[in-house]
């Protein structure tokens, strides 16, 4: 069962993440890179702020597990396709994104019949925070662009090492489930 207050400060932060990352969007897709990275830098401030708020508001509540995640999952998912439609991302990488995040909804909606997801952990936040920056960069500067076929392959130390974390987070994700879903059969 949820518990919490759904309307807070935190999660109306959290929400917000949404409509920021369409609006970095449109503005991406209408070649406006001033306005890409105002909108895209404030999706990210809001990440930062939106457990910090909640913490110091004492408005932790299991709405802003489940906001939090959900809304960075959604932000990156309208960016991500955004870039992959202008062939500012390799295919491989929007593959590698979207698995994961399939897999951690449902994950997460198994869990919710059962026991309370997992929290997340350090290697999530970087996973976001590397992500973020490449996706910026690449939304903004971008180191290549993939025309065509060629884009398959191509990225860079910054890519590579956003995807790593990615995949290092979804591995301790689901190694914290299970150990959860054991000492949930146990108890």
């Amino acid at each position: 069962m949820i518990t919490g207050r759904f309307l807070t400060a935190a999660n109306i932060v959290s929400i917000a993440r949404v409509p920021l990352a369409v609006a970095a969007c449109f503005f991406l897709w209408n070649e406006h890179t001033g306005y890409t990275l105002l909108f895209v830098v404030l999706a990210i401030l809001s990440d930062a702020v939106d457990g910090k708020l909640a913490r110091i508001t004492g408005t932790v509540s299991d709405w802003g597990k489940i906001l939090d995640p959900l809304a960075d999952k959604i932000a990156f998912a309208v960016f991500a396709v955004t870039m992959l439609l202008l062939h500012l991302m390799p295919l491989w990488v929007f593959v590698v994104l979207a698995a994961r995040d399939i897999l951690i909804v449902a994950g997460g909606l198994l869990f919710y019949r059962k026991k309370k997801p997992p929290s997340s952990n350090i290697w999530g936040k970087l996973a976001t925070m590397f992500l973020s920056f490449y996706m910026l960069r690449q939304a903004v500067f971008p180191q290549f662009q993939f025309p065509g076929n060629e884009w398959f392959l191509q990225t860079d130390g910054l890519g590579l090492l956003s995807i790593t974390l990615v995949v290092l987070s979804f591995v301790t994700y689901v190694v914290a489930a299970i150990r959860q879903g054991g000492e949930a059969g146990e108890a």
